[in-house]
């Protein structure tokens, strides 16, 4: 849309110009298309982008990075590849010892496990690590990470594939050690007037 945007008013121009008209003609044929041009990129962004809402510069998070241990690190190094490089993630660091991969503000980690630790496996139901959930930027973006990513290369789909609505909609799937992972539509997570948010409290550790 951008090319779009820059591209129709020169090509006016370039047509004006071909019929030898004056500069200022051409000019102002350039000039008289932007209001046009502008209106329909409004329009655009508005029926396929995110809904318009007011933003405080830009949003990041202060959460540093996530460390995880795995038994069989080529494996789960090449999995990891196929789901954050599909998702527009980078590998920054690819090492013996550990692999990193970044959105730009968050990192995620995979080192190999001592073996001393291998074969003991992962439950997600155990303290610790529930989950990982990785931002989608729209929905159709989930569904087409569930169609050529996960079902095109067989990784088990769990809770019968993508679900949810306009504020929140994910999959769920799992690694190669079955750490749970989520890919999720959710642009309004962390906002208080919008659920989860919303739910009741009913605890209070200082009852």
């Amino acid at each position: 849309m951008t090319f779009v945007f820059v591209a129709i008013p020169l090509i006016v121009k370039l047509i004006i110009k071909s019929l030898d008209y004056p500069k200022h003609v051409q000019n102002f044929a350039m000039l008289s298309t932007l209001p046009l041009v502008i209106v329909g990129l409004t329009v655009v962004c508005l029926r396929y982008g995110e809904k318009p809402r007011w933003q405080w510069g830009l949003k990041t998070t202060k959460l540093s990075h996530i460390d995880i241990n795995v038994n069989d690190y080529k494996k789960s190094v090449l999995f990891y590849d196929l789901i954050l490089l599909s998702l527009g993630w980078e590998k920054i660091v690819s090492r013996v010892e550990h692999t990193a991969y970044t959105d730009g503000t968050l990192k995620i980690i995979i080192n190999p496990v001592d073996e001393k630790f291998k074969g003991e496996g992962f439950h997600r139901k155990h303290v610790g690590l529930n989950h990982l959930a990785i931002y989608a930027p729209t929905k159709d973006i989930v569904d087409e990470f569930h169609n050529e990513i996960l079902v095109a290369n067989e990784i088990p789909v769990l809770y019968n594939g993508p679900a949810g609505d306009k504020d929140y909609y994910s999959v769920y799937f799992e690694d190669p050690d079955r750490i749970k992972l989520e890919v999720v539509y959710a642009p309004h997570y962390c906002e208080k007037n919008y659920w989860p948010n919303t739910v009741e409290n009913n605890f209070d550790p200082n009852a």
